[in-house]
């Protein structure tokens, strides 16, 4: 059994953007001898002693390799490893605002999904955990960006010090050595390094730093212990909390969470495709890992094409790929042809909190598209808030003026300042008061029935920040697989293998 030291990152410092609560102890989530033996390392909301900058993650460098129409396209395969369970369909709703230039889910939770999370994370790292023993299946190392930044131009390493406020990974922290020197294949043991991601997947499922494969394999006990109804109920407040709000006003419901997502919107503004209206995703004619079109080529990048509309608008990729690095990445702002961008963890994460056959026709997810801002009482407190997410404006490149220090060149697209100047774009900007951090005289929306209404004024609203969520995606290949046709469905190991 390999114990490996923590991997230390070189980081830049960045301020806390909110009040931290305060840190969860081991016997906050585990109650038995066996369980209070493991150090707890994850703490939810607390900045890590050994990292120096706040835990977003967003943009993620890629591996570009050749396809049968294309060579050098900016194609792949994802895998999700992070920590939402999987819904029903008529559990999930979408609230689009396309002024807000966000995306709400809210999925309605159970008290048998809460009981049975931990098995739900296990299962899934399992899952994981066996594909990576199979010598075709090929992991992309992952990219500190702090240390890539080192060895590129003063340019690209302004670049890097904005897009690295959302660059790290779920798993770090873990104990393992997550991050290598090298994209490619090639550059690392496979099965050393399969080994070390599959550890740091488990361990910040159960947020247990020690504890190996093996010991789910070898002792029963342990698996049984970690999927006890009461510890599985810690493990979610732990993992999920913060996006927990208790309501018990649907039968058969104790809650819901509530996962806010950037998207980008046409060029042509917010009052452009796709309509507002109340409506539902076409599930049965989306793709689950779109990586070419006839029109617009490798843009899709290999990720879930969720349709919105019968047009062909859609949820998909980020499309923008810093081509100089190799690097996906949102922009957050009117920029596409019509479909709603999206991260591509955001995106990822989606498609797993979708049905597994999400292409079965029955399966009906309600979407709601406004063309001016989403406004929910989303912590059932009774209080009204519109909805926003602290991703901001990362650029398509910067030019760092001669004698001018990266500090100061950047300064305008770190978080603290993007969040008082982001909505003052020309649509938004007469609605936005950034002194109070208020939305003022904006439409009332009344969504609870089957068409959408505008319903009178909101006077004054307060603005909810929701944080940015870590990477949770790792890139591989299977060898002997080339791709064909529109979705990637070829081999044993294509996206939808993990998403079922």
């Amino acid at each position: 059994m390999r114990v490996l030291g923590l991997v230390l990152l070189c980081a830049t410092s960045l301020p806390a953007l909110a009040k931290k609560p305060e840190p969860i102890t081991p016997e906050m989530i585990f109650s038995t001898p066996m369980e209070k033996r493991s150090l707890l390392h994850k703490v939810i909301g607390q900045k890590d002693n050994q990292l120096d900058f706040e835990p977003y993650g967003g943009p993620i460098f890629h591996s570009r390799e050749n396809t049968s129409k294309k060579s050098n396209a900016n194609v792949g395969r994802y895998l999700y490893v992070g920590d939402v369970p999987k819904f029903e369909a008529q559990d999930l709703e979408f609230y689009i605002s396309k002024m807000g230039l966000t995306l709400r889910v809210k999925a309605w939770v159970n008290q048998a999904k809460i009981d049975g999370y931990s098995k739900t994370l296990i299962d899934r790292w399992r899952k994981i955990d066996q594909a990576f023993k199979d010598e075709v299946f090929k992991l992309h190392p992952l990219i500190s960006h702090q240390e890539y930044a080192l060895k590129q131009s003063i340019n690209n390493q302004a670049w890097l010090k904005i897009a690295g406020q959302y660059m790290a990974h779920n798993l770090e922290n873990r104990g393992m050595k997550i991050y290598q020197n090298s994209r490619l294949t090639s550059a690392v043991d496979q099965d050393i390094y399969k080994e070390d991601i599959s550890t740091a997947v488990l361990r910040s499922y159960v947020l247990r730093n020690d504890i190996y494969a093996d010991d789910i394999y070898n002792d029963p006990n342990i698996e049984a212990d970690l999927t006890r109804a009461e510890v599985s109920q810690k493990l979610f407040a732990a993992h999920l909390n913060e996006n927990f709000t208790k309501d018990n006003s649907r039968a058969g419901y104790v809650g819901y969470l509530t996962m806010v997502y950037p998207i980008a919107a046409t060029t042509a503004g917010p009052f452009d495709q796709p309509k507002e209206q109340i409506t539902d995703l076409k599930l049965a004619e989306s793709i689950e890992a779109r990586w070419w079109s006839d029109k617009w080529q490798d843009e899709f990048g290999g990720f879930p094409f969720l349709l919105i509309e019968w047009s062909g608008v859609a949820f998909h990729g980020p499309i923008t790929n810093k081509s100089d690095m190799d690097v996906w990445f949102l922009r957050r702002g009117y920029v596409s042809h019509g479909c709603h961008r999206m991260d591509a963890g955001d995106l990822s994460e989606m498609r797993m909190m979708l049905p597994g056959n999400f292409k079965d026709k029955k399966n009906k997810v309600k979407i709601v598209i406004m063309n001016y801002f989403d406004v929910a009482d989303v912590n059932n407190d009774g209080k009204v808030e519109a909805i926003d997410v602290q991703y901001y404006n990362v650029p398509s490149s910067v030019t760092v003026a001669k004698g001018t220090a990266i500090d100061k060149a950047v300064a305008p697209f770190m978080v603290q300042a993007q969040q008082k100047t982001f909505w003052n774009h020309s649509y938004a900007t007469k609605y936005f008061v950034s002194a109070r951090d208020v939305l003022v005289n904006i439409p009332k929306y009344d969504h609870s029935g089957s068409t959408l209404k505008v319903v009178g004024t909101h006077t004054e609203v307060p603005i909810k920040h929701y944080p940015y969520r870590a990477n949770r995606i790792l890139q591989y290949t299977e060898d002997g697989i080339k791709r064909q046709g529109y979705d990637d469905t070829l081999g044993k190991y294509p996206p939808g293998y993990f998403t079922k």
